[in-house]
C-alpha cells in the first residue's frame, strides 16, 4: 500500500519560481559625485513597475499567499478553503487505493468536495506510474525521455471528476470549482505536451487547456474559492501553452541565458500570446510573472528579427522597450593604453528604436517610454517628436534632459518643475513614473540648481528627496534592500561645505523641526544604536548645524541643535552638557585672573575637545567622517579635485574651501586639542609638573592616530616615509618642548603613551614660589640702590613734614 500525498499534490500550480533581481554594491547615493551623469541620464523606471504596468488588473484575484506551516492543522484547513474538521477527514482517506474508494469514504463531506478529492486521488495514482516505473528503464531513457501520464484509465477518472464538479449548479461548488478548472487545465496542458507531434491534436489539447484555465478565472471572480491563488497561477500555465517549437516545449532552463537558443526560435504570435499573458499574470502583482516576462524579452532582443516582428503588438512592444530600458547596459570599449574608454548605445537598442520609428509613430505604444529610449541612443530628434505625444511627467523629464543636452539649464529647470507638478497620485494604474523616481527627479531638481548658483534652493529640493527616500546612503543592512539607499550625503555637503551657517540655521530653523526622543526601553535605558543606525535625517542635520556652530564659536546658539540629554540614538553622552563646559572653560580661560588659572581653563577645553571632539565640532564627511563615527576614511562628501567636474560654480568652489577644516587633517579637532593645549602650557611654569604633563597629553594625542591621508605607514616591517606625517612631527615638536624646557618626571620614558594628569596646584605653588624668589633675587642685586633710595624717600618726607608743620604753626 502507497502512502500517496496525492490531495497536496493536487494542488500545485506549476509557475515560474521568483527570483530577486535588484542587487548592488553598498556604495552611498550621491547625486553630486558625477553631476553630468546624474542630470543627462536616461529617465527610466524599474523593469518590475513597468511589467505590472503593461496589462493593470481590472479585477481582484486572490493574490498569491504564503505556504501555511505544516505543523498547524487550522491554519493548513483555512489555506485549503476547509474547516479544520473537513480537513481531518480528507486526511484520513490518503492510504485508499483509487478515487472511487476515497468517493465512497468521504460521505458527509460536501458533493463537491467528494467528487474533487475522487479526482486528485485518481490524477495522483496516475502521476505515481511514472515515479514507480522501473530504475533500470528510466537510467536507460533518453535524457530528453518525458513520462507520459496524462492519458489512460485513472487520468480519465480524474478528469470526469472534475468535469462533475464544474457541472454542479453554482451555488453547490463553491469550494472547489477553481481547483477543478485548473486541475482540468494541466491535465489537457500534459496531454498537449504528448501529442505535440500531431498538430490537430496538439491544437486540441491546447485550446481545451486554456478554455480551462480561463474557466478556473472566471469562477475565481464569480466567488469560487480561490485559496491558493490557482486563477492567477492559471495565467502562466496557460502562457506556457505557447512556448512550443517543432513539437518540443521550450523549458525555462532552454531559453534563458546567451547560450540557449529556443527561445529565439519560437513563433512571434505564440511568443505575443505568451506576453500577453504574463502580463496580465504581473499586473495582478504576480513575480513570477515579472521575471518570466524579462526573460522573453532578453530572449527577443538578442534577435533584431524577432523583436522587430513583435513590435506591431501593443503589450510586447512596451515590454521590449521597458527591457531595453532598464536592464541593458551601454557597449563600453576601453582603448589599448587603458585610459580611454567609449560608451555607445547597445546596437539592440538602435535597431528597436528604428523597428519602432519604420513601423510608423501613429502606432506607437508609451510614447514617453520610446522617447526616454529614443534619447539613450541618441536620438534626441525622435525623443523630441515623441515628447508631445504622451505629456505627462515622464515626457517632462525627458524634455529637461534635452534641453540640459543643449546646455540650456533654464529651459531645463522650467521643465522638471513642470514634470514635478504632474507626479502621478499613490496606487495609479497609469502612472508614468514609479514613486522612487519622482524623489530622483526631485533630487536631480537640486543638482541643477546647485549648477545655477542656487544654494538653499538646491538644499531644499535635496533635502525634501532624501526625506522622501528616508535614506541617509551610508548605512548597510545586510538583509535591508534599501540598504545604501539615499540622498542624505548630498544634503550633508550642502549643509557642511557649501551653504554658511547663517544660510544652515535660517534653513533648519525653518524646515527640519527635532522629532521626539523615543522613550527608554522598559527595565533599564537600551544601548545606544551605532551612529547612523536609527538616526533621523533630520536630527542628524540639526547636529551637524549645532557643530558648525561650535567650529565657529557660537557656543550659546548651538545648544539647541544638539540631541536633548537622554537621547540613545546618539549615544550615551549627554552632548548639551559638554558643550556646555567646554564654553564655559573657553570663557573661563579669557577672564581668569591668573596664568594658572587660564592655564587650567585652557587644558579643561582641551581635555574636552579631544575626547569628544567628534561629537561636538567634527565634520560629517571628510575630513573628520562623523557619519561613520571616524571608523572609516572616505566613501561620502567631496574634495577640490571632485569639484573641477562641470555643472560646479566657482562660487560652489569658493565656499568649498573656506568651509574647509583647519587643518584639514583626519580629527581635525585632536590638532586644535593639542594645539590648545600646548597653548596652555605656554602659561605655566616650564619646570612644573603640569608643563610636563600637558605637553604629554598633547604628544598622545598626536601619537594616537588614525593615520593622515598621506600617512599609511604602519611599520610593519615597511620603510619610514621619507618625510615625516604632520601628526609626528607636531608630537615630535611637543616633546622636543619638553625636553628643552620640562622637568624631569618618572614616566618621561614613555612620553605620550603614559601621561599624569597635570596637577595645577602644585603649578600655583610653584609660582608663589618662583614669584618669592625672583622678588628675592632683584632685593639682593639692588640692594644698594634700594638702600639708598629709601634714604632719600625718608629725607624727603621728613622735609615735607616739617614744611606742613611750620605753615600750620605760622600766625595768619
Amino acid at each position: 500500500m502507497y502512502k500517496r500525498q496525492w490531495i497536496a499534490a493536487a494542488l500545485l500550480a506549476g509557475v515560474a519560481a521568483a527570483a530577486v533581481w535588484a542587487c548592488g554594491p553598498d556604495f552611498p547615493s550621491q547625486l553630486l559625485d558625477h553631476r553630468e551623469a546624474t542630470l543627462k541620464a536616461t529617465p527610466q523606471n524599474s523593469f518590475a513597475f513597468e511589467a505590472a504596468a503593461l496589462l493593470p488588473a481590472t479585477d481582484k484575484l486572490p493574490a498569491e499567499a504564503e505556504a501555511p506551516k505544516a505543523d498547524d492543522a487550522a491554519t493548513v484547513a483555512r489555506s485549503l478553503g476547509l474547516t479544520p474538521e473537513q480537513w481531518q477527514q480528507i486526511e484520513s482517506l490518503r492510504q485508499l487505493q483509487s478515487g472511487s474508494e476515497v468517493y465512497e469514504k468521504s460521505t458527509g463531506l460536501p458533493e463537491e468536495l467528494r467528487l474533487y478529492a475522487a479526482g486528485a486521488a485518481d490524477y495522483e495514482i496516475a502521476q505515481m506510474a511514472c515515479e514507480g516505473s522501473d530504475e533500470g528503464e528510466a537510467a536507460s531513457a533518453p535524457a530528453d525521455a518525458h513520462c507520459a501520464v496524462s492519458t489512460g484509465p485513472d487520468m480519465d477518472r480524474a478528469v470526469a471528476s472534475f468535469e462533475k464538479v464544474l457541472a454542479l449548479p453554482p451555488g453547490q461548488a463553491k469550494l472547489r470549482s477553481v481547483w477543478a478548472a485548473y486541475m482540468l487545465g494541466r491535465i489537457h496542458a500534459e496531454r498537449a505536451r504528448d501529442q505535440a507531434g500531431d498538430a490537430a491534436a496538439f491544437k486540441r489539447e491546447r485550446d481545451a487547456a486554456a478554455k480551462a484555465f480561463q474557466l478556473a478565472r472566471t469562477r475565481a471572480l464569480d466567488g469560487g474559492s480561490d485559496t491558493q491563488a490557482l486563477a492567477l497561477s492559471s495565467f502562466g500555465e496557460e502562457a506556457r501553452l505557447h512556448l512550443y517549437v517543432s513539437g518540443k516545449p521550450c523549458g525555462w532552463n532552454e531559453i534563458a541565458g546567451p547560450d540557449n537558443d529556443c527561445g529565439l526560435h519560437l513563433a512571434p504570435d505564440d511568443l505575443k500570446r505568451a506576453i500577453t499573458l504574463y502580463a496580465a499574470q504581473a499586473g495582478h502583482g504576480s513575480g513570477g510573472a515579472v521575471q518570466s516576462l524579462a526573460i522573453l524579452a532578453e530572449t527577443a532582443l538578442r534577435d533584431d528579427q524577432l523583436a522587430a516582428a513583435l513590435v506591431d503588438h501593443p503589450v510586447s512592444q512596451r515590454l521590449l522597450v521597458a527591457y531595453a530600458l532598464a536592464r541593458m547596459d551601454d557597449v563600453v570599449s576601453e582603448a589599448a593604453d587603458g585610459k580611454a574608454t567609449t560608451r555607445k548605445p547597445h546596437p539592440s537598442l538602435v535597431a528597436l528604436v528604428a523597428a519602432i520609428e519604420q513601423r510608423g509613430l501613429d502606432h506607437v505604444e508609451g510614447a514617453d517610454r520610446l522617447a526616454a529610449l529614443a534619447y539613450r541612443v541618441g536620438r534626441y530628434d525622435l525623443a523630441a517628436k515623441l515628447i508631445d505625444k504622451a505629456p505627462g511627467p515622464l515626457s517632462s523629464w525627458v524634455r529637461a534632459k534635452l534641453a540640459l543636452q543643449k546646455g540650456d539649464l533654464a529651459a531645463a529647470a522650467a521643465s522638471y518643475a513642470e514634470a514635478a507638478k504632474a507626479f502621478p497620485k499613490a496606487d495609479d494604474p497609469k502612472a508614468s513614473m514609479e514613486p522612487e523616481n519622482t524623489h530622483l527627479l526631485v533630487g536631480e531638481q537640486g543638482v541643477l540648481a546647485l549648477a545655477r548658483g542656487e544654494y538653499v534652493e538646491a538644499m531644499g529640493r535635496l533635502y525634501d528627496a532624501a526625506n522622501a527616500v528616508g535614506g541617509s546612503g551610508n548605512v548597510f543592512f545586510p538583509d535591508d534592500e534599501t540598504s545604501g539607499i539615499g540622498f542624505g550625503n548630498d544634503v550633508s555637503y550642502l549643509a557642511e561645505r557649501v551653504l554658511t551657517v547663517d544660510e544652515l540655521k535660517s534653513f533648519v530653523d525653518a524646515r527640519v523641526p527635532a522629532t521626539p526622543a523615543p522613550a527608554p526601553a522598559k527595565g533599564g535605558s537600551a544601548e545606544p544604536a551605532p551612529y547612523g543606525f536609527g538616526t533621523p535625517l533630520a536630527d542628524n542635520l540639526r547636529w551637524l548645524l549645532a557643530r558648525r556652530l561650535m567650529r565657529v564659536g557660537r557656543y550659546d546658539e548651538a545648544q539647541a541643535y544638539f540631541p536633548v540629554s537622554g537621547d540613545q540614538r546618539f549615544g550615551k553622552e549627554d552632548l548639551r552638557a559638554e558643550a556646555r563646559a567646554f564654553a564655559q572653560a573657553v570663557r573661563d580661560a579669557d577672564k581668569a585672573w591668573t596664568d594658572i588659572g587660564r592655564a587650567e581653563a585652557r587644558y579643561a577645553a582641551a581635555a574636552i575637545q579631544r575626547e569628544h571632539g567628534l561629537e561636538l565640532f567634527g565634520y560629517e564627511q571628510g575630513p573628520d567622517y562623523q557619519d561613520e563615527g571616524g571608523g572609516y576614511q572616505g566613501g561620502s562628501g567631496h574634495s577640490a579635485d571632485d569639484l573641477k567636474q562641470t555643472f560646479v560654480t566657482d562660487g560652489e568652489r569658493q565656499r568649498f574651501a573656506e568651509s574647509a577644516a583647519k587643518p584639514e587633517r583626519r580629527f581635525h579637532y585632536r590638532y586644535l586639542a593639542a594645539d590648545r593645549a600646548a597653548s596652555a602650557a605656554d602659561l605655566l611654569p616650564p619646570r612644573s609638573q603640569a608643563f610636563a604633563a600637558v605637553l604629554c597629553k598633547a604628544t598622545g594625542w598626536m601619537l594616537e592616530g588614525p593615520p593622515d591621508y598621506e600617512d599609511q605607514y604602519q611599520g610593519y616591517g615597511e620603510a619610514p616615509p621619507a618625510v615625516l606625517p604632520e601628526r609626528m612631527r607636531r608630537a615630535r615638536a611637543l616633546y622636543d618642548r619638553y625636553v628643552k624646557h620640562g622637568p624631569y618626571v618618572d614616566w618621561a620614558a614613555d612620553f605620550g603613551r603614559n601621561c599624569e594628569e597635570p596637577d595645577f596646584e602644585r603649578a600655583r605653588v610653584m609660582q608663589r614660589h618662583l614669584y618669592v624668589v625672583k622678588a628675592k633675587r632683584v632685593v639682593h642685586r639692588h640692594l644698594p640702590w634700594i638702600a639708598g633710595g629709601i634714604v632719600v624717600f625718608g629725607a624727603g618726607l621728613g622735609f615735607w613734614l616739617l614744611r606742613r608743620r611750620r605753615k600750620a604753626n605760622k600766625p595768619s
